[in-house]
């Protein structure tokens, strides 16, 4: 028995116990045992299964023997390991308990204890008046270890000796996990072959089928092939009904059968797995031919939706080949020993597939990329202008190879002083969001129609397209006004003008009329100025545009017959418009 192993059954001993440790001993086998509990319910778990020597345990003092080890714990749990001579040990112990020596039968010698520095003094010739002093095999205060046969009992001064027994009965129960089910173990258990170089894995579950909990203290396997991993460490108390998983990996070296066992307190169950030569698998990736390992995970690497990956096989030798998973073919290749794997997909993600080859397994992985999204791009048929329902496309930098949604908005930026003007949006919907749909094949949407608005300030036009915004603007300038429409009329007794235009401004502040007679004359009194700064400064408040329609009258002396049209002028912050003549109706 290694030290290694040793160490970590003194440092399990030293570990907290829901139960008082009552005594230690070596049973018939050479394994060291712990008595717990109290007389007459005994239980003695397995610490350490083969090659103890002696051991023994006065209530303070605790030691065993193993080889040329000696390991002695002192009443405050420090532990010491120290060489000794080979073979069997018993302690000699002073009236009042305190360990002053060890007897080595075997080797004839005996040696002093030396409790202050935790070692042992130099071994002497073994002196008869020594064999006098060896007491009973002590199990604790006033507590011993009696022989008989192979049985061993627990003997108090002035009570009857009660039995210990050495092998509990295995109440806990082992399966092995094979996906979602669990099957019951066995005295024997087969893992799956595996080629050297490479390992195959078994996943355990131990569970508690009793009411009360089951103390695990040893969860081990031989040292060789076979490992634990991904398993608890004992001491381990399973709770009623509640169970505790491990894992035992065999990694064969070389060809050839392997066995070993695993131990769980004192059930062993003899595990084994053959090893032989696996066919060379290799696939060739874009850093060059790999060789594969079975349950390996192989990045084939990104593809384009719809776009086909391919990527060479080869084995040597050849052996059956299968793959599972959606999208993944294999397609023979020049010889018995070439294949190629192919896959395409119309879902963008990273699908897996598994490869079997001659039963062993091997996880494929691949990355499946969208189309690049193309970028958009606004386009004006005309130059949009003031008050105007203006039209746009988008267009795609390339034909769509999906279906594609981009958004598409409008904002408008008044210049200083102006409000924003609502009229400014697109048609029909009079909304600043839309949404543009492009069917597969398409470059270019349908034409939009957008108003453009009577007041002075900045469109934006954004497409959002996947990473893409596009944008493009549209300046309203400050101009003088823009009539639209221009009427005349008179009757007997008054003249009407009526005008229909928009200020991009909102700052009209002057309306001149000028009258004429049918002989090209101005009629008296000449040029009438009005100044109509307040009344537009009031319509304004109570309109989001700039937009108006004015209808101004005059009161006519003589005969009216005479006139022939009137002129108007309008100014604003940017400068007059005339309307030229207007014939009266």
């Amino acid at each position: 028995m290694s030290r290694l192993l040793l160490l970590a059954a003194a440092a399990l001993l030293c570990g907290a116990q829901e139960l008082p440790v009552t005594g230690i001993f070596r049973d018939p086998h050479g394994a060291l045992r712990v008595l717990q509990g109290i007389e007459g319910a005994w239980v003695a778990p397995v610490v350490i299964p083969q090659g103890v020597d002696s051991a023994g345990y006065n209530g303070r003092w605790m030691w065993y023997k193993a080889g040329a080890d000696l390991f002695v714990r002192n009443p405050e749990g420090r532990w010491a390991v120290v060489p000794a001579p080979v073979g069997s040990a018993a302690a000699l112990y002073s009236s009042g308990g305190r360990l002053e020596g060890f007897v080595f039968a075997d080797a004839g010698q005996t040696a002093a204890w030396m409790a202050g520095t935790m070692s042992l003094g130099t071994p002497e010739p073994w002196r008869e008046e020594a064999a006098t002093t060896l007491p009973l095999e002590s199990l604790g205060e006033d507590l011993y270890l009696l022989r008989r046969d192979n049985a061993l009992l627990a003997w108090r001064p002035g009570a009857d000796p009660v039995l210990i027994p050495l092998a509990e009965a295995v109440s806990f129960q082992l399966y092995h996990r094979d996906g979602q089910s669990e099957l019951a173990v066995g005295s024997a258990f087969s893992l799956p072959p595996a080629a050297p170089g490479e390992s195959s894995e078994a996943r355990f579950r131990l569970r508690n089928p009793t009411t009360v909990p089951i103390l695990i203290n040893r969860l081990s396997v031989d040292p060789g092939a076979f490992k634990i991993f991904d398993q608890f460490y004992p001491p381990r108390y399973l709770e009623p009904g509640g169970f505790a998983d491990f894992s035992v990996r065999f990694s064969p070296p070389s060809d050839g059968a392997y066995s070993t066992t695993l131990f769980v307190n004192d059930l062993k169950v003899a595990l084994s797995a053959g090893a032989e030569a696996a066919p060379v698998v290799e696939i060739e990736l874009t850093s060059g031919w790999q060789a594969l390992r079975a349950g390996d995970t192989v990045d084939l690497g990104a593809v384009e939706r719809r776009a086909t990956l391919r990527r060479a096989l080869r084995m040597t030798p050849a052996v059956p080949l299968r793959i599972e998973g959606d999208g993944f073919q294999l397609e023979p290749g020049a010889t018995v020993n070439d294949y190629t794997i192919v896959f395409s997909s119309d879902k963008p993600g990273a699908p897996s597939a598994s490869l079997d080859a001659g039963g062993r397994l091997f996880s494929l992985r691949a990355t499946v990329t969208d189309f690049a999204v193309p970028r958009p791009s606004i386009v004006f048929p005309a130059e949009p202008k003031t008050a105007q329902q203006a039209r746009l496309t988008v267009r795609l930098s390339e034909p769509a190879r999906t279906a594609y949604t981009a958004a598409l908005t409008l904002s408008f930026t008044p210049d200083a002083g102006l409000p924003n003007d609502s009229s400014v949006a697109f048609l029909p919907q009079a909304v600043r969001t839309l949404p543009v749909r492009f069917a597969e094949g398409e470059s270019e949407s349908q034409e939009i129609v957008f108003q453009t608005g009577t007041t002075a300030g900045s469109i934006t036009l954004t497409a959002v397209l996947g990473p893409y915004v596009e944008e493009r603007a549209v300046r309203i300038l400050p101009e003088p006004v823009v009539l639209s429409a221009a009427r005349a009329s008179s009757s007997s007794a008054m003249a009407e003008v009526v005008l229909t235009g928009f200020d991009t401004t909102r700052t009209v502040s002057r309306i001149s009329f000028t009258f004429y007679l049918k002989n090209g004359q101005a009629a008296s009194p000449g040029r009438i100025d009005a100044d109509v700064a307040a009344p537009f400064t009031d319509y304004y408040k109570s309109v989001s545009g700039s937009t108006f329609s004015l209808r101004a009258s005059f009161p006519v002396s003589g005969t009216f017959t005479e006139l022939d049209g009137v002129e108007v002028e309008v100014a604003n912050s940017a400068g007059s418009s005339r309307t030229g003549r207007l014939r009266f109706e």
